[in-house]
């Protein structure tokens, strides 16, 4: 599967700008504000896209659409609310990996499924990097995968936490780069991670390019690849993990509009319109790579679904073999 084209196949889309409330004024729906659950806290990036996403949707339908964090167990609190709301359109998610692929893998007895119990509209993603401390001996990945190899469980490796994306991720690069021994240490978020690595405490961490683009652009952390199939616009120069000759080593957060199963099709077909056309905002789009987010506007349900349950299906053994479980 080519995940890439899955994401960001929007050659079909005509470029429309925002639209006005008229254009769904014939339609019984909505017809009041509409509820945006978004299951972190303020202030993140997956926040801030589903702010960015909310006014937009509020000025097409010609309806509030009011933002409501629900924040804990890492975005499973919120999103199990939206799983059991009513499927009338008037509660919607902005989720994330964490609620529709990892955070349900590392609970053993998850309170919802996270394809099943949704329609989707893959919106967005975010795409990792690898990173490590300029001292390294190493400039390029390869390099990279010789040195730890010659050097068995010299190098640790940080993250935001057991069970997040970037010990996942690492774990993964680790196990398809050969069984790399590299000691990974855990800390409470991601900002702390980051440090860890600027201070020398750990040397190599996977990461989000928004949690740590000022220290590579400040040249405090070296960027090795960026794990996607195509080259980020963000930073365009940075080889990806398929051109060092990882191609199994993708890992990204993605984030999804999603509202509970069972909606009516025109509830479904007038977020799906409207998302189409807020996604092709070039101005949105801008924002949204200004946070290193790289937009998805095909807002296609079967393809959203079929993503996220590829993705469950290649991170399950990962989890699996790493001991990672969320209580």
């Amino acid at each position: 599967m080519d995940r890439r084209r899955l994401l960001v196949g929007t050659g079909a889309l005509i470029g429309a700008g925002l639209s006005t409330p008229a254009v769904f004024a014939q339609d019984k729906y909505p017809s009041k504000p509409i509820r945006l659950v978004i299951p972190f806290p303020p202030g993140g990036p997956t926040d801030m896209m589903g702010r960015l996403y909310g006014e937009r949707l509020s000025a097409l339908l010609g309806k509030p659409v009011v933002i409501d964090n629900k924040a804990g167990a890492g975005g499973i609190v919120g999103a199990d609310l939206v799983a059991k709301a009513k499927p009338d359109g008037y509660t919607l998610l902005l989720g994330s990996s964490s609620t529709h692929v990892t955070g349900p893998l590392l609970m053993p007895n998850a309170p919802y499924h996270p394809v099943r119990d949704f329609t989707l509209f893959i919106i967005g993603f975010v795409p990792m990097v690898i990173s490590c401390r300029p001292a390294l001996p190493a400039n390029t990945l390869p390099e990279f995968v010789a040195l730890l190899k010659a050097n068995p469980d010299k190098y640790r490796h940080g993250s935001s936490g057991m069970g997040s994306i970037g010990h996942l991720g690492s774990e993964l690069f680790k196990l398809k780069a050969g069984g790399l021994a590299s000691l990974h240490v855990p800390y409470k978020g991601n900002n702390a991670a980051v440090q860890a690595e600027l201070s020398g405490e750990v040397d190599w961490l996977f990461d989000t390019i928004g949690t740590t683009l000022g220290h590579y652009q400040a040249g405090k952390m070296r960027y090795l690849a960026v794990c996607a199939e195509q080259r980020t616009s963000v930073v365009p120069e940075l080889p990806t993990t398929v051109e060092c000759g990882f191609p199994e080593v993708l890992v990204s957060t993605v984030n999804p509009v999603a509202l509970p199963a069972g909606a009516p099709a025109e509830v479904v077909d007038t977020i799906a319109v409207a998302t189409r056309r807020i996604m092709t905002d070039e101005k949105l789009q801008a924002d949204l790579r200004g946070l290193a987010i790289e937009p998805v506007a095909e807002a296609d349900p079967a393809k959203s679904a079929a993503y996220f349950s590829a993705e469950r299906d290649r991170w399950a053994p990962i989890i699996k073999a790493s001991g990672a479980r969320m209580e």
